[in-house]
């Protein structure tokens, strides 16, 4: 069972005294052109076939690809020396699967593209759709390149002088687990990689590349019955998988110059010629664990004990060793039987599922019983005080044998309620009692029903609206039959749940859950779980892997920015090594994944909000500002400092389209301060000085 963790704010770091913000330019000559991918049209991506069919959230994971990759780069200066830190590097891959690097120059401060080297295009069957390619720097030299298709390339860099050479030593392909026969392949995406160094290193170069893949299931959806008011709900399901290549060899021309090892022309249209470069190693693929879920996760990150990694999205995530489970089972039927809530008896249609669904807005409590039909008002016995619920239902003794009632004898409640506003609806008929409980703390979102201390296992709450749909439509059928029943019939009027949280899902933004997966094999990975914090997602920050000299760490996750009301709160993701012990079921709850406040941008979730071009939202890893992109012209950023009582924060906006018709396909920090907005084709890279503003 997933540990829940709290994300809590803190109040020191908000500034309610904020007004606004001031609008300011940055100076033309903090702004440089740089053509990227000469000779040759430029960055341009793969493009789908008009005929392609896709899930919206196939869709969106597409739209908000960063097509402008990271180096490990260092974006923080010591006691403002940088002569330690080597200059950045960015890398794209264009549709002819070219590699190209963009490196800045600290001295110029200029930044300079460079062809590096051109992976095998991969050969695919008609209606294959590729995922986007990618690249994720591993360590300080090599990088871990996808295809889209199912191949994976370890590529070293070599420094040679001023310009980046890049060489292909080793190679694998992914298969996922549902696959039917050994070289069936799948579109995957790569989300995050690095390497871990082995202990047993037989070259003494050796290690482990761990990276985390996503793909979409061929067979398997999550669905709903139809009803007469609501289409089937059906969503593609994503699988998620950990996997692990070992590397223990020399570097391929180690001995020798890279140019010996990399001879490839560059031909007159700007494509290579690898015909001289050593076949790489084809590197066996383990497959450590699969999680699935409705989505494809917006952040992932490893943790650099390398005893897990952290994902991010408006779902939850369950490992495939369990069975995929259609969502209508959750809904709870008359007649179902009981378990034991911690020694409170509540209605349940099966060991395997809950003993009753809710749901909750800014205000309200709903939660929903399953009775036997039948079962008369006389039979409910419910008292509501400001911090629990005395709950008795009365059964007939035959009908009691099949059915253990729901018991709740003075239960704690997560938070304190309003009893005067609180009340209980009967459907006879169907067999549902609904308790509708006020929060005494409107807007306090609760990550469960009773008090932690008591119910250990606690129900996930039910955000699926084709649960309650159901509901509904029952109630809808029960009372347009019902509408002249005679007297002595009961009647009641149900809440509109599911219009409810309907609207929830058409919000701008969606409760964002981050869990902890642990890097081991089976079914007991997702140890720790933020479900029901009401935080919406806004960005993550830059990539940086800076040299901590207090700790033994070669880079952390990147921080995250979360909604709080109007504002952006940035927290740091923190785990302790040890803490979740891979062969006891011992964990400590605040070392598994722990949330801390670090800053704060003022009115920011308010202005991303109304930012309805935007593709990209990030911000800085120390802090100091923070970037929204939109796809076709401007940059906005926002300024944030220390001063808790400054009233006005500075906007600098930038029109990177210079009135040409542009599509922004990628964004990311080369240095302190230094931002590359990425173009598609010929209008290349803008470069924005940002630390001199």
């Amino acid at each position: 069972m997933a540990i829940r963790i709290p994300i809590q704010q803190d109040r020191s770091l908000l500034n309610a005294k904020f007004e606004g913000y001031k609008l300011s330019f940055l100076d033309e000559s903090r702004q440089h052109f740089v053509p990227v991918g000469a000779p040759g049209p430029g960055i341009v991506i793969p493009k789908l076939p008009l005929s392609a069919k896709l899930s919206y959230r196939e869709v969106q994971a597409r739209v908000r690809h960063n097509h402008l990759h990271p180096g490990w780069n260092s974006l923080k200066t010591s006691n403002g020396d940088s002569s330690s830190i080597r200059d950045g590097i960015l890398f794209a891959i264009d549709e002819n699967f070219t590699l190209t690097s963009l490196q800045f120059d600290k001295t110029t401060r200029r930044l300079r593209s460079k062809k590096l080297i051109q992976i095998p295009p991969p050969a695919v069957p008609l209606n294959f759709h590729l995922e986007f390619p990618s690249v994720k720097p591993i360590s300080p030299d090599y990088i871990l390149v996808s295809d889209g298709a199912s191949a994976f390339y370890l590529i070293r860099l070599i420094l040679t002088g001023m310009e980046p050479e890049a060489v292909i030593e080793a190679t694998t392909r992914f298969r996922p687990e549902e696959a039917l026969q050994d070289d069936e392949s799948v579109p995957c995406g790569l989300m995050e990689a690095k390497a871990f160094p082995i202990s047993n290193s037989e070259s003494g170069h050796g290690f482990e590349v761990k990276f985390v893949v996503h793909h979409t299931h061929k067979g398997a959806f999550y669905s709903s019955e139809p009803s007469p008011h609501h289409k089937s709900d059906r969503k593609t399901v994503f699988i998620v998988s950990l996997c692990s290549i070992i590397w223990d060899r020399s570097p391929i021309g180690s001995t020798g110059s890279a140019n010996a090892d990399t001879d490839m022309e560059i031909e007159t249209d700007g494509t290579f010629n690898n015909a001289n470069q050593r076949q790489p190693t084809t590197l066996p693929i383990s497959v450590i664990h699969s999680i699935r879920g409705t989505e494809i996760p917006c952040y992932c990150a490893f943790d650099p004990s390398s005893e897990g990694y952290v994902i991010g999205s408006n779902t939850t995530f369950k490992p495939t060793k369990e069975p995929v489970v259609d969502q209508t089972s959750q809904s709870l039927e008359p007649g179902s039987t009981a378990m034991e809530l911690d020694g409170t008896s509540v209605g349940e249609k099966s060991s395997s599922e809950p003993p009753y669904i809710w749901n909750q807005t800014e205000t309200d409590i709903t939660i929903c019983f399953s009775l036997p039909k039948g079962t008369t008002k006389h039979a409910i016995q419910c008292k509501f005080s400001r911090q629990d619920i005395q709950l008795q239902v009365n059964l007939s003794q035959s009908t009691e044998q099949m059915v253990r009632a729901p018991q709740l004898d003075n239960m704690p409640l997560f938070d304190q309620i309003n009893p005067d506003d609180c009340f209980w609806t009967l459907e006879s008929a169907i067999g549902v009692l609904t308790l509708s409980l006020e929060k005494k703390h409107a807007k306090t979102r609760w990550t469960q029903v009773f008090a932690e201390d008591v119910d250990t296992t606690p129900v996930e709450e039910t955000v699926d609206p084709s649960v309650f749909a159901e509901y509904k439509a029952a109630l809808e059928k029960y009372t347009s039959e019902q509408a002249n029943a005679g007297p002595g019939r009961e009647s009641t009027i149900y809440p509109s749940i599911a219009q409810d949280a309907q609207e929830d899902i058409d919000e701008e933004g969606e409760e964002i859950k981050f869990s902890w997966i642990q890097a081991i094999e089976g079914a007991d990975i997702v140890r720790a779980t933020t479900i029901g914090t009401g935080h919406d997602w806004i960005g993550q920050a830059f990539p940086s892997f800076e040299q901590y000299q207090d700790v033994d760490e070669p880079f952390r996750k990147p921080t995250v920015c979360l909604k709080h009301d109007v504002d952006g709160l940035v927290y740091s993701i923190q785990h302790t090594p040890g803490s979740v012990p891979s062969l006891s079921t011992v964990q400590r709850a605040d070392g598994i994944m722990k949330f801390m406040h670090v800053s704060t941008f003022d009115a920011l979730a308010f202005v991303q909000a109304s930012k309805r071009e935007k593709r990209f939202v990030m911000h800085d890893p120390q802090g100091r500002f923070a970037v929204i992109v939109e796809s076709s012209r401007n940059v906005y950023i926002y300024w944030h400092t220390a001063d808790m009582k400054l009233k006005q924060e500075r906007q600098t906006v930038v029109d990177v389209s210079k009135g040409q018709q542009v599509d922004i396909i990628g964004c990311q920090l080369i240095g302190d301060g230094v931002l590359v907005i990425l173009m598609e084709g010929k209008h290349g890279a803008v470069v924005l000085e940002l630390n001199q503003s």
